[in-house]
């Protein structure tokens, strides 16, 4: 009995640590493919004008700009949109949040992305600037 309990100490320690090595592998492989980030396929056509115009109008008939960025992201989900075209559109917003918010919301829709970055100008603080060109360094690629 005195030989037999050690060799079964020894046993079920080696199946403890293969589990917390199983279960330390499948954590570390689910944080690999989380932070693995899918490329963006943007879409070869943008929406015509009056649709712009109809978010617009959309978007002008709200009393705030959560109303706002609510109705633009409905307008412009799974359609492709011009940098022009969303400058417009960004123009109705009161705060830079709010502008970033829908600038980064509609990043993967825009068919002439390489502009992107003439949204800068919209934005009244520096920091803004820095977060947008952060974002488009991020997910141009």
């Amino acid at each position: 009995m005195k030989k037999i309990l050690p060799l079964l100490l020894v046993l079920i320690s080696i199946v403890v640590i293969h589990k917390k090595s199983a279960a330390a592998t499948s954590t570390i492989s689910a944080t690999t493919t989380d932070t693995v980030r899918k490329k963006i396929v943007h879409p070869k056509d943008a929406m015509t004008d009056g649709q712009v115009t109809d978010i617009l109008n959309n978007m002008r008939q709200k009393r705030n700009d959560e109303e706002k960025v609510t109705a633009l992201k409905e307008g412009v989900k799974d359609k492709g949109i011009k940098i022009d075209q969303l400058i417009k559109l960004l123009n109705q917003f009161l705060t830079d949040d709010s502008k970033i918010a829908c600038a980064e919301y509609a990043f993967p829709y825009t068919v002439d992305y390489k502009a992107f970055l003439k949204i800068m100008d919209l934005f009244g603080t520096e920091g803004y600037k820095y977060k947008l060109e952060d974002f488009y360094d991020k997910n141009r690629k």
